[in-house]
């Protein structure tokens, strides 16, 4: 499922987490259940908006007191062959904020979001959507981007909200596969993303927009062996005046299941990319492909990639060797690899998850070094680094703590970002229905050429799940 977008910190996040808990077992008779979540939480912290002592467009705030009232309503069915989920909510935001703060107040965080996935005989399809308004200054920590696999995917502009504004961003992922396991099938898939932004005090924000269709068809010989062709097709805009980006990518090879269990696929084509009526030549333009083994183990799996890809700038080389190990009472996943960008010196690259739980807790842990692409449609080297802890103190309540660390490196174009996010909770089941959640937050970013920017909060929150059939 697409990773949630920007959420607003306790807020918004908090109140989808009451409203998805598991409550009463599931079943196949596909009833429509509605859930409603509510929440009211008061917070008073400094310079909430991350403000830079000294700056002039994103100077330093005082303190702010804040009520915030939260709902999410959520409709859920979910039978044998299907899935489907409609979320939307909001927040009413009221308080005392410093002078001079342009900080959002009165109905904030609007959001829906959409899930369905539908599975044939010989087909599936999903499609994956969300809408969402939040407040550029209370940018969500990673631990909240991941996804059901426990990869971190933040969205492309979180290393540029600085200042105060609000963000209007999109999300869309859908796919349809035809012809599974026939002599011919098909898969196409669409991908699309994007943020608008307004009343936005920091110049660095430009509203873009990117999409990306693929289309696969595979001609199946037999049981293990099936010949395939690929078509890609990649766009992005912006509003800063610059070209629009356009690459095309149409590849061939194969899929093998084999002996022991493994699968070898290969993929060899090309890639032209034009950016506005110029097209960039030979430099942008060349030989893609990839080659890929991975073999399931008693334990877990192991695997090994390498792949070649070009943009506007030149081609992307990595490899990358992985290990997924399962363990009585969790999981490790090690990558360990190396990207080199259009030519450079090789970098580093990988990453380490681990997971767990204890009779009375829980923990996960995540890093990773990978190349992101950033809302301006450039590669970086990104650090991604989110822990999350969980400690059950009596039956009905409980500790927890979270922290998470963003990097994005300096290019040529952009400034290097560092951001921190820690929080620490402490969570009590008032009843079967309410909880109570308080604790601190701490929040930092320091940008090259721009400064540091340090936020305390404190918060308390009490929140109530009704289920409303």
């Amino acid at each position: 499922m697409i990773i949630r977008g920007l959420k607003s910190g306790t807020a918004i996040a908090a109140i989808l987490a009451i409203v998805t808990a598991p409550t009463f077992a599931q079943d196949d008779q596909g009833g429509l259940r509605i859930q409603l979540g509510v929440q009211q939480g008061f917070g008073y912290g400094d310079n909430l908006a991350l403000g830079v002592p000294g700056s002039v467009t994103n100077p330093e705030e005082g303190s702010s007191a804040l009520s915030t009232s939260s709902f999410a309503l959520q409709l859920e069915s979910i039978t044998r062959t299907q899935e489907f989920r409609l979320q939307t909510g909001g927040s009413l935001r009221y308080g005392h904020l410093p002078e001079g703060s342009t900080q959002s107040t009165g109905f904030v965080d609007p959001f829906v979001s959409l899930y369905y996935k539908r599975e044939g005989a010989a087909s599936r399809f999903t499609f994956d959507a969300r809408l969402s308004e939040t407040s550029i200054s209370q940018a969500a920590p990673l631990w909240e981007f991941s996804d059901e696999d426990g990869l971190i995917a933040p969205p492309a502009d979180l290393g540029q909200l600085t200042g105060t504004g609000t963000r209007q961003g999109y999300a869309v992922r859908t796919e349809l596969e035809t012809g599974i396991d026939s002599p011919i099938g098909f898969r196409l898939g669409l991908r699309a993303e994007g943020a608008d932004y307004e009343d936005a005090t920091s110049t660095s924000l430009t509203p873009y927009d990117r999409y990306t269709v693929t289309g696969s068809t595979y001609f199946r010989f037999n049981e293990i062996t099936s010949a395939v062709l690929d078509l890609r097709y990649s766009h992005y805009s912006n509003d800063s005046g610059d070209p629009d980006r356009e690459t095309k990518t149409a590849e061939v090879g194969f899929d093998r299941d084999l002996a022991s269990g493994g699968t070898l696929s290969a993929r060899i084509g090309y890639t032209q990319t034009d950016q506005g009526d110029l097209l960039l030549g030979s430099e942008a333009d060349g030989v893609t492909g990839r080659l890929g083994y991975s073999q399931p183990l008693l334990n877990g799996s192991l695997g090994a990639t390498y792949g070649r890809t070009r943009d506007s700038d030149g081609e992307i080389d990595n490899v990358m060797l992985s290990r997924r190990l399962e363990l009585p009472l969790g999981r490790v996943d090690v990558r360990l690899g190396a990207t080199s960008l259009y030519g450079a010196s090789p970098e580093l690259v990988g990453g380490l998850g681990y997971n767990g739980s204890t009779r009375t807790g829980g923990y996960s842990v995540r890093l990773d070094r990978t190349v992101t692409s950033d809302s301006n449609d450039e590669n970086r080297f990104t650090t991604l680094f989110s822990a999350q802890y969980s400690q059950d103190l009596t039956a009905y309540s409980s500790f927890v703590a979270s922290l998470s660390y963003y990097q994005l490196d300096e290019t040529s174009l952009e400034n290097g970002v560092e951001q921190t996010n820690l929080r620490l909770g402490y969570q009590y089941e008032l009843t079967q229905d309410w909880s109570l959640n308080s604790g601190i937050s701490l929040r930092s970013r320091d940008e090259d050429n721009v400064g540091k920017a340090d936020s305390q909060e404190v918060y308390l929150n009490i929140a109530r799940k009704f289920d409303l059939n």
